[in-house]
Order: structure tokens, then sequence, then C-alpha cells
């Protein structure tokens, strides 16, 4: 069922972990962006950049029948006229893990929940699922990671070859490896079909992972790679460099933001970084970062999610690669 209300006049505050994509809608494609409500619910951004002026639309609440959310990810795939934008979440309390999505057609709807997992009278999850289109099948998946109450992380992947849209999993993985509140996922260029990429939270902790695809995927880690985090991070690989670096942002528990990339033309594969900015922000709660094709070869856009306010941050591609913003959302 379609759930989906005007922009409020008065929005509320937001929580949880924002998720940020670039679409394909427009001539230079928008910024999409869907947040959890504090008080419900989602809410659902959209900056039109065909606008020389770059106005942010929104909120569009949607899903207020799903109660409080922990954290969400959004993608573009390529069902519906245009690709619909999908969207998995799990409950604050971490009890089931749900999809939504929304037409790309005339009707520009949002659709679901429609239940990934079964609910339970008990806490499953221990943070919001990161969900990414693999190019595994023949169509592309939507594969999903999501940390575990007991330890590790689970495993979903939705069969887009299959008519029936089925979700497969959960294969459960790194379960001694203790419990992470949140995780950033990516599929990379290293090997063939190409490797799933996982950094996680784990007390104030960042820990990186990395699993080679085949009948199941074979998963490699903990490495840890930085302290003194808090919150959410977000991790891409960008088109910098020659084989392309990955490159993360994630809060600081003392306040502000800290960016690190590795180097992925080093045999070393190195990590650099606590580079800090928005240090005057306050406590950020999550992060969603994003290569866009402003700039040459492309900035790194950010969305923060501070004290209930979102907070958008922008990185030029050089020469002098520095920090901009923050710009804020909301009131």
């Amino acid at each position: 069922m379609k759930k989906e209300r005007e922009p409020a006049k008065s929005p509320q505050s937001v929580s949880g972990k924002p998720s940020f994509i670039q679409s394909s809608y427009g001539m230079a494609g928008n910024f999409e962006l869907v947040v959890p409500l504090a008080e419900g619910g989602l809410a659902y951004y959209w900056r039109n950049n065909d606008d020389e002026r770059h106005p942010w639309e929104g909120p569009v609440e949607f899903g207020a029948e799903a109660g409080r959310l922990d954290g969400v990810s959004l993608i573009q795939g390529d069902f519906g006229e245009a690709g619909n934008l999908e969207l998995v979440a799990t409950d604050l309390g971490g009890h089931h893990l749900m999809h939504f999505w929304r037409d790309s057609g005339s009707a520009l709807g949002w659709f679901g929940p429609n239940q990934i997992s079964e609910k339970s009278l008990v806490p499953v999850f221990s943070g919001g699922p990161a969900m990414i289109r693999s190019n595994f099948g023949c169509r592309g998946n939507f594969d999903l990671v999501v940390p575990l109450a007991e330890g590790g992380f689970s495993y979903y992947w939705r069969d887009n070859d299959d008519p029936a849209l089925s979700w497969c999993g959960p294969l459960d993985f790194a379960t001694d490896a203790g419990i992470f509140d949140a995780a950033a996922f990516i599929q990379s260029n290293f090997g063939d079909p190409g490797n799933l990429e996982l950094v996680a939270r784990s007390g104030d902790s960042l820990v990186f992972f990395w699993g080679e695809p085949g009948q199941e995927v074979k998963w490699h880690g903990p490495k840890v790679i930085a302290t003194g985090i808090a919150g959410a991070p977000s991790m891409i690989q960008s088109n910098f460099g020659n084989k392309g670096n990955f490159e993360l942002v994630a809060p600081l528990a003392s306040g502000g933001l800290a960016y690190y990339w590795r180097d992925n033309d080093d045999a070393h594969l190195h990590w650099y970084g606590p580079f800090m900015f928005g240090m005057n922000t306050g406590k950020v709660e999550g992060v969603s970062l994003i290569q866009s094709n402003f700039g040459n070869p492309g900035h790194l856009e950010l969305v923060a999610q501070v004290e209930g306010r979102l907070a958008f941050f922008w990185r030029d591609s050089g020469p002098d690669f520095r920090w901009n913003g923050p710009q804020y959302l909301t009131p």
C-alpha cells in the first residue's frame, strides 16, 4: 500500500542514520535523501540539481505505520521506467528488517513496508542495514548486511532474476568478532566479479572486513582501522587514483567528523587519516557519503544527522580538497 503525506509545515526532528544518493532523475541527477523521523516513519528530501540555486525540497513523510526506525539504506535500482528508489530499514529495537520502494513513474509514491525478516519478540539486530545493488546475477541483486544483536552480521540478498523477487538469507558471519552498532557496505573493483567491502563500528572502533564472492561469500577480518568513533560511518569507492580509493567518513566521539581514505594504488592498501572537519557541528549520530558529478573528477558530498537536524557538507575535487559546510537542511 502506498503511504505518503504532503511536505509538513513544521518538520519533525530526525533520528538515526540518514541515507543519501545521487539518482538519474533530472538532467544533472538529483540528490535523494531518506532519514528516520524521531516520532516514527520516514522523511524523504531531494535536491534539484538542474536548478542553479540547488534547492532542497521536502520533507515528504511516509511509512508512519512502520513505527520508529533505527537506520535506513537507500539505492536506485533498474526497476520501473526511470529506476525506482529502493530502501531497507530496521525498526528501533532491532526486531525486524523491512523494504520500501518508490515508483519512478508519474505517481512518485512510496510503497511498503514489506517484511524481509520475520518480526521477533526479542531484539535480533543491533544497528541499521547497509544495502547495495551488486553485479551478482544477470540483472544485479540487492545485497545487504545488518549487525546482529548477538554479535557479527547477517547477509541477505534479493534475487532480481527471480520473478518473485524473493529475499534470500540470512547468512550469518563474523559472529565471534563482537557486537556492532553500525555498518557501511560497498562492492569494489577488487576481485572478480567484485569483492564485498564492509566497515563497521564496535564501541569506539572502526573495523574492516572484506568478502570474496563464490558459492558462498568468504569473509575476512576484522582489522581495526580507527578508534575514537561514535555513530554510523559511510564508505564509498571513488574515482580518485588509478584503481579508485576507498573514502570513509565517521562521526567522532568527541564531536565533529573524521575523514579517512585508503590508497588502493598502494600494494599495502594503507589507510590515511583522520582528517577532522565540522568540529563545531556538535555530536553527529550518522553520516551518508557519495561522490557526485559536480567538479572534476567529482566532489565528495555528505549528509550528517546532528542532534535531530540534517547538515550538508561537501569537499572539492582539488586542488584544495577542503571540506565546506555545514549547510542545514532542517531548522
